[in-house]
């Protein structure tokens, strides 16, 4: 998987290429989708709910300098992410939809377990916006499937202060899997430069 998710990555169309460190691999995990943009639903814009940017959108906003948090701010802090650890420490930080590999040949799921074992290190982000259920439900699948310490060793969890979830208090109770939390994107970026300072 190591080495298909690597050439998968140098061919996806979601990132720049131009990380130094091709062979350190960085699975960045979160929710996808925050809260929709509006206060109220009206029937007849029910499916308004389901509409979000595009990776290519986002990827244009950042690259035209509109970082502005309005849309769809989880996906926008986790390409925010992606970037700055790519062309700052020259890891190659990705997203599970990077690599362009289809649902239909391996689920969800699946693919979060595969890319954590294949990754030298795991990192789970779970700001304060939006549902974070599927985090909670993600890391816990992933961790039961990791097994040994060495792997779990490399999985981080981060999770915004006002973030609570009996899920990720497990996370640190049953895996020991190390867990924190942050008040700004500055406080996030260097605690994961932290670890992945200890895992190289």
């Amino acid at each position: 998987m190591r080495d298909r998710l690597q050439d998968a990555l140098n061919e996806s169309d979601y990132i720049d290429h131009s990380a130094a460190k091709q062979g350190f691999l960085v699975y960045l995990m979160g929710p996808y989708k925050s809260y929709p943009p509006y206060d109220t639903i009206q029937t007849d814009d029910l499916d308004i709910a389901t509409t979000r940017p595009t990776l290519d959108e986002i990827d244009e906003r950042l690259d035209e300098g509109d970082i502005e948090l309005d849309v769809d701010e989880a996906l926008v802090l986790l390409v925010q992410l992606r970037c700055d650890l790519r062309s700052q420490n020259g890891v190659n930080a990705f997203l599970a939809t990077d690599p362009q590999i289809p649902l239909h040949e391996m689920d969800a799921a699946t693919q979060s377990i595969e890319y954590t074992k294949a990754a030298d290190a795991t990192i789970f982000v779970a700001p304060a916006m939006g549902d974070n259920l599927g985090v909670g439900i993600e890391i816990g699948s992933v961790c039961e499937h990791l097994g040994g310490r060495p792997l779990l060793e490399n999985v981080v969890f981060f999770g915004e202060r006002d973030v609570e979830s009996s899920m990720v208090e497990a996370v640190s109770e049953r895996w020991h899997v190390t867990t924190d939390d942050f008040d700004s994107y500055d406080d996030l970026y260097k605690a994961i430069r932290a670890h992945l300072r200890t895992i190289a």
